[in-house]
């Protein structure tokens, strides 16, 4: 190879179609934390679903305090506002980024984040039309 080669890595085809409502979730909570949408923690997310700006809720499963998961759940209900559970809450905190970044791109450090609310969505990429959809599916079950 001479200086002047450029080596291409292989990437993620942008033009693949999105069928995990997970990675779609991760990536729209990256773009919207892009734009501070992005409300964490127990009094951030009552605060914005008391004002019904929250458009949108995670809340993880494995939360320990059965009250604050009966406080969100009955507030999203109240209010309307779809909610998505979340499996783990140490990757909801990856995922809104309560996490320092090292060098090799790996998050360490990371915070458990029991919910989130997304008050504002960035751009409208093809992963948000995704994930738009899946909610509506499930919500009107």
């Amino acid at each position: 190879m001479s200086e002047g080669d450029v080596v291409s890595t292989p990437s993620v085809n942008p033009l693949e179609k999105v069928t995990d409502p997970m990675v779609a979730l991760q990536k729209v909570i990256k773009e919207a934390n892009a734009v501070q949408g992005v409300s964490r923690g127990l009094h951030e997310v009552v605060r914005a679903l008391d004002k019904r700006v929250a458009r949108l809720c995670v809340l993880a499963d494995n939360c320990d305090e059965q009250n604050y998961t009966r406080l969100v759940k009955a507030l999203c209900a109240e209010h309307k506002i779809p909610l998505i559970p979340v499996a783990d809450n140490k990757v909801l905190g990856e995922w809104a980024g309560l996490c320092k970044i090292d060098k090799e791109a790996t998050a360490r450090k990371v915070v458990a984040c029991s919910s989130i609310a997304i008050t504002s969505f960035g751009k409208e990429s093809e992963e948000y039309k995704f994930l738009m959809e899946y909610v509506e599916k499930n919500s009107s079950k």
